[in-house]
């Protein structure tokens, strides 16, 4: 409550109020008589209403006793003064207090300030780091573009080049299985195995005949390695000047698949011979796997007609035809359920 005498805010549980209807002011303790009974609080009236009543009578009710103890007035404002200076270094205290800590925060406020201009110079960096790396993922992503043009650029040039040397190879066949030995007169052979399927080769109809890859090694340490890792020897291959004779010798074959190389009266132990037409080393490794999973598929046929792969699942299917590694991996795929 403020104080109607010391115009002061306090907490004075024994203030004395007014009790004339037009006043309602409070007034503290020390503004008024202690020493008043319940029933004069009851009827007690300011300094500043006591003028308009009737002058005269007991005038114990108002704030100051009109007995001689002036001391009492003294000793209030004493108290009032002391008051007065206490509070005024308590605010100044607090004031000190105030200014300290915000200058405290002042400086934290610079060190917050310098911090996010730092912080913003490294975000600056960063945009131009991401901006820069964005630039680089841009020609990765082109070149990228471009290696898989190149990439498929090669696979067709590859594949053209494939096409183009079996195309070469459209006059030669391989008779497998015939023993391999020293001084062998490989074009007698050749016309050995034509006469017995029945073919008749005339002198300008063999263009050449020989072995196909490297000679093996007469020593005894290869010897050993070559009966390590194959189980056939060389293949001989039989170019001849016209494709439709090629054509003829196999077709022939075809109806003489139990001839041995005791039917060409070739020295050693008797081993099946195969006719077969003459691959590229792609298309002779992609029939080998094209083999493999066909069998594993339940395919019942698998062959080769003019230099292309064919499957058939069984007899009455359509024949589908395996040109790359990509319609074998969608036919055939490696993973068998």
């Amino acid at each position: 409550m403020k104080c109607a005498g010391c115009l002061k805010i306090n907490k004075d549980l024994h203030g004395l109020k007014c009790t004339t209807s037009s006043c309602g002011k409070i007034f503290c303790s020390l503004c008024i008589n202690v020493s008043l009974n319940s029933e004069q609080k009851k009827t007690w009236i300011c300094p500043d209403c006591c003028p308009i009543q009737k002058r005269g009578g007991d005038n114990s009710s108002t704030p100051i006793r009109s007995s001689a103890e002036m001391e009492n007035v003294t000793m209030r404002k004493k108290i009032n003064t002391i008051t007065e200076s206490v509070e005024i270094r308590e605010l100044a205290a607090v004031m000190s207090r105030l200014t300290n800590e915000f200058s405290c925060l002042k400086t934290q406020l610079k060190e917050v300030t310098d911090s996010l201009s730092h912080c913003h110079e490294r975000m600056d960096e960063l945009v131009r780091s991401i901006n820069s790396s964005k630039n680089r993922l841009k020609t990765l992503e082109k070149r990228d573009l471009e290696l898989i043009k190149l990439e498929g650029a090669v696979e067709r040039l590859q594949s053209d080049l494939n096409i183009q040397e079996q195309i070469n190879l459209r006059n030669e066949l391989e008779i497998v299985g015939i023993s391999e030995i020293n001084n062998e007169n490989l074009e007698d052979i050749g016309k050995l195995a034509a006469q017995k399927v029945g073919v008749k080769l005339e002198e300008g109809d063999v263009d050449w005949v020989t072995r196909a890859g490297p000679r093996f090694s007469t020593t005894m340490k290869n010897a050993q390695v070559q009966a390590q890792t194959t189980k056939l020897p060389r293949p001989i291959v039989v170019r001849l000047i016209r494709k439709a004779k090629r054509d003829e010798f196999l077709k022939a074959a075809k109806s003489r698949k139990n001839m041995s190389t005791t039917d060409l009266e070739v020295t050693g132990p008797t081993v099946k011979i195969f006719f077969n037409e003459r691959l590229t080393k792609a298309n002779r490794l992609l029939f080998r796997e094209c083999r493999v999973r066909a069998k594993k598929h339940g395919y019942a046929f698998c062959w080769i007609n003019q230099g292309a792969i064919y499957i058939r699942q069984q007899e009455g299917k359509s024949a589908q035809l395996i040109r790359s590694q990509i319609d074998l991996d969608r036919i055939l795929s490696s993973n068998v359920p």
